[in-house]
């Protein structure tokens, strides 16, 4: 049977998975740096990935098997302290990857993101496997752990598996400090009855996914067949486009009256490194992905 460890639980990814881990009646030990708010349907320690005596012996106490590390500075907060984005995110990695060598760990899953394209990509529909440049610490740590994958898979064969993830919609958790963050801001406010002032431009187009398709295009990938995966780092994965002013007008079709203002500050510059729209050809083709909502679907789920 097997036991799953989670870094970095209670984060918008994590506070999920727990959920759909939950509903499996699967062994789960979820660790984070701070104590949840209320008790987990599942066993919690507090740890800091950084220390990797510490959840080594969790590996060990718990005999886990899949891990799960969700440990990351986010591309907007990591830009305020990129010295502490470059060790969090890199040291954690490390220690997972070391850990799960040295435990002999079946599968680990590792979230990449569109952050590691950057301007050189050709920004308008980016391919599987472009020139990658990113401009943020962000973008450059999950780059550095692409590749650090495809090493250990070579050098150990650690089955490290992976996603690039656009910006994820998910209400259950507070934004993280991501550069998407505007799209659940944008929604609470409109649930809240107050105006919303937006970081970015009206017109700028980025990738999303709903929360639900984020948790189970990781299942499904993890469930896949190693022998069916044509691509050691991480696979291109989306769900839909959006603009602040395309996502304004879904929620004013939703019957809610919602006033944005539009003051784009240094999260813009940002946003224009990214892609508008991303191929995921590779994921269909390889382990079946195909998500289950679009722009109205997800819209209409987080205005519930």
């Amino acid at each position: 049977m097997d036991k799953i460890l989670i870094t970095g639980a209670l984060g918008q990814l994590g506070t999920e998975f727990i959920k759909h881990f939950k509903k499996l009646n699967v062994f789960v030990l979820a660790t984070d740096i701070k104590l949840p708010k209320s008790k987990l349907p599942c066993e919690f320690e507090q740890a800091d990935s950084l220390d990797k005596t510490r959840i080594n012996e969790l590996v060990k106490k718990h005999d886990i098997n899949i891990i799960y590390h969700l440990v990351a500075i986010l591309s907007a907060s990591g830009e305020k302290d990129p010295f502490k984005s470059w060790k969090l995110n890199m040291n954690s990695f490390q220690n997972i990857a070391e850990i799960s060598v040295e435990n002999n760990i079946k599968k680990v899953f590792w979230p990449s993101s569109m952050a590691v394209f950057g301007t050189e990509s050709k920004l308008d529909l980016v391919i599987q496997n472009p020139l990658m440049n990113p401009s943020t610490m962000y973008g450059i740590t999950k780059l550095v752990g692409e590749k650090l994958m495809e090493y250990y898979f070579n050098r150990f064969r650690l089955d490290i598996r992976s996603l690039r993830y656009p910006g994820i919609v998910s209400v259950e958790t507070a934004p993280g400090g991501g550069t998407t963050d505007y799209i659940i801001d944008m929604i609470n406010a409109a649930k809240k009855g107050v105006d919303y002032t937006c970081f970015l431009d009206e017109n700028t187009e980025l990738p999303m996914m709903y929360i639900d398709d984020a948790i189970n295009s990781a299942i499904t990938l993890m469930s896949a067949k190693k022998s069916n995966l044509s691509i050691l780092g991480s696979y291109n994965i989306t769900g839909f486009s959006i603009t602040p002013k395309k996502l304004l007008n879904e929620i004013k079709s939703n019957g809610f009256n919602l006033k944005v203002n539009y003051e784009p500050d240094f999260r813009q510059k940002i946003a224009d490194s990214w892609p508008k729209k991303i191929d995921d050809s590779s994921s269909k083709k390889d382990w079946g992905w195909n998500p289950e909502f679009g722009l109205k679907e997800t819209i209409r789920e987080a205005l519930k």
